[in-house]
């Protein structure tokens, strides 16, 4: 199991050199109507679904880059749309070509549209939560919510569940800005896969973690240890 997950990081970091085409933010004489396109938001797959499929359950004023003005936007990890709110309470979704960079006004956090390769081992655009940029890399947060459909009763001991939105831990990205800018890295979750990150420097980077007492899970701690790699 070991060796095949190291297989296929190895085989998405070639993906990453090669199958690229970067995406295009959108130009100066853009609108939204050149943008972002009228969806319905009424899916009856959701209906008495529990819980939220929205990083913000409401929608937040933002700017987005390239656009004038501000707008109501609301991010869908669960169908991997951003959410624009029109005056006369229209949703639109913002197309997929482009790449946007939005920032939220109340301060509490900026999103960036960027490629990464998915589970199938596909080029795909989303959008990321921006959590640390330095001369040298860019740390990325991929929010996750997973719709379970309703489950009908199976006996007695396993009655019927309703639909409902689940939040799942979030997966980090990192951007190296030195040798391959645009191009993402998942950053693996487990331990002994994480350092297999580093390459030649996995014991100096594991010996950094024990005396710094740090932990992969902690998005700070995850800050101090590619500080310290990329130094």
């Amino acid at each position: 199991m070991y060796r095949s997950k190291r297989i296929i990081f190895g085989l998405a970091i070639l993906y990453t050199l090669s199958g690229y085409s970067q995406l295009q933010p959108p130009n100066s004489n853009s609108t939204l109507q050149d943008l972002a396109f009228f969806i319905d938001v009424n899916n009856k797959k959701y209906a008495n679904a529990q819980g939220s499929k929205y990083i913000y359950a409401d929608f937040k004023l933002a700017k987005i880059e390239g656009l004038s003005g501000s707008h109501l936007v609301r991010f869908d990890p669960v169908d991997n749309i951003i959410q624009l709110k029109k005056e006369d309470n229209k949703i639109l979704s913002l197309s997929k070509k482009y790449q946007y960079k939005i920032e939220l006004l109340d301060g509490t956090g900026i999103y960036e549209t960027q490629q990464f390769i998915n589970t199938d081992g596909k080029i795909e655009n989303t959008f990321f939560e921006s959590i640390h940029t330095s001369k040298k890399y860019k740390l990325y947060k991929k929010h996750r919510i997973k719709f379970q459909p309703a489950k009908p009763a199976k006996s007695s001991y396993e009655p019927a569940t309703d639909p409902e939105f689940i939040p799942l831990d979030a997966i980090y990205y990192v951007m190296n800005l030195e040798k391959n800018p645009g191009h993402l890295l998942e950053l693996p979750r487990k331990k002994k896969v994480f350092l297999n990150f580093f390459g030649n420097r996995a014991k100096e980077m594991s010996k950094y973690i024990k005396t710094q007492n740090l932990k992969t899970s902690s998005e700070q701690d995850l800050i101090k240890i590619l500080n310290y790699y990329f130094q």
